[in-house]
């Protein structure tokens, strides 16, 4: 028996039935783009967040570059983020003729370091992005104490945080703007891209469903320069199906993660990147991600026992070909990460003989010795 890193027809088809019979009346009524669908979509995922907005969007790299625009990043200023997180990240920041500079992240859960953070803001500075990785909490308080003092926007890359919380927030409605991605993969995965920023301010609202739209609030007039980004309704509509089971899975998705932690507890060679913090903090466990000291052996022993993996991320921001020209400086521990990384199977469609298989495995794994 194979365990695939991912079943996705597994996540999603306890939604199956529901999907097409209300497909079907979308389809009939031809309310594709926008409408009523895409409109309580936006409703129930703010309300579900604590969030007074909610504007949907095509993609997460979509959202956080209007969230960028929006919060009046432009040539010339720089945007703090990550220097070990997925590349979308940093685009916006780029496609705004702005600079990325990269901050290192900590070792025990990925997320940006404030410290490094604290030491790269200049007067040019004009935003921070926090990315909530693997589902992980980013040290948020510290970040916005950050952000405050130096009057500059905090964004959340929340594309894998669906249904975490910190410190009794939902993540994502932390910042001035939250960003998230409804990529097939996710916690709260829709039938292609999707994305959504949640914000607290009317204006930034009202603004951001300009950008989405052609820059155009009434219909052929449009007031800036805008966008094609909108959501469609499909998307909209499957999605509103599964934020309702999305605490669920997630708790499910958190038991699995408890087994795997406790299988590895005397495994030194391999260790698991956790969540910091206290029990008024949740993780939304969006992938179960290790540090292998000796990565190419602890991936022959996967593929040998017929475990599916996946490297999360085998190479750093700055090192990558369109980021080299703004890398300065050594990310020790995001150096660290991308040599080392290996998520596991984890999701909430997963089988208890497929948990059990992978969690024998990692008990019996011993790291061979090197002569």
């Amino acid at each position: 028996m194979r365990i695939p890193f991912l079943d996705l027809y597994a996540t999603n088809q306890r939604h199956e039935r529901s999907f097409f019979r209300k497909l079907r009346i979308l389809y009939q009524k031809s309310a594709f783009v926008g409408g009523p669908w895409l409109e309580s979509f936006e409703r129930e995922f703010a309300q579900s967040t604590g969030s007074p907005h909610c504007v949907a969007v095509s993609s997460g790299t979509t959202a956080l570059h209007l969230s960028l625009i929006a919060a009046g990043v432009g040539t010339g200023d720089e945007v703090i983020l990550p220097a070990f997180t997925f590349p979308g990240t940093g685009w916006g920041v780029v496609y705004q003729g702005a600079k990325p500079v990269f901050a290192d992240v900590r070792l025990q859960d990925g997320c940006l370091d404030p410290d490094d953070v604290a030491r790269k803001i200049t007067r040019r500075t004009k935003a921070i992005i926090a990315v909530h990785l693997f589902g992980h909490p980013a040290q948020m308080d510290a970040l916005k104490d950050i952000a405050r003092k130096r009057r500059i926007a905090l964004i959340e890359d929340a594309a894998q945080a669906h249904g975490g919380s910190y410190h009794g927030h939902a993540l994502g409605s932390i910042g001035d703007f939250g960003c998230f991605s409804f990529y097939p993969t996710k916690n709260l995965g829709g039938l292609g891209d999707g994305g959504a920023i949640l914000v607290k301010r009317k204006s930034f609202a009202d603004r951001l469903r300009r950008l989405r739209d052609h820059g155009q609030q009434k219909r052929f007039f449009p007031e800036e320069i805008g966008y094609n980004a909108r959501m469609d309704a499909m998307q909209a509509l499957f999605l509103r199906l599964k934020l309702k089971s999305l605490l669920p899975e997630n708790k499910r998705r958190e038991e699995i993660a408890l087994r795997y932690l406790k299988a590895l507890e005397n495994k030194p060679s391999v260790i698991p990147l956790t969540p910091v913090g206290d029990h008024s903090s949740q993780s939304a466990w969006h992938a179960f991600v290790v540090r292998a000291k000796q990565r190419p052996d602890f991936l022959r022993f996967l593929e040998a026992e017929g475990i599916g993996n996946q490297v999360y991320y085998p190479a750093t921001l700055p090192s990558l070909k369109p980021f080299r020209t703004f890398a300065k400086g050594r990310y020790p521990v995001a150096d660290e990460l991308a040599r080392s990384c290996v998520a596991l199977p984890l999701h909430p469609g997963l089988k208890e003989a497929e948990i059990g298989k992978v969690v024998k495995a990692l008990e019996s794994f011993k790291s061979p010795r090197r002569k």
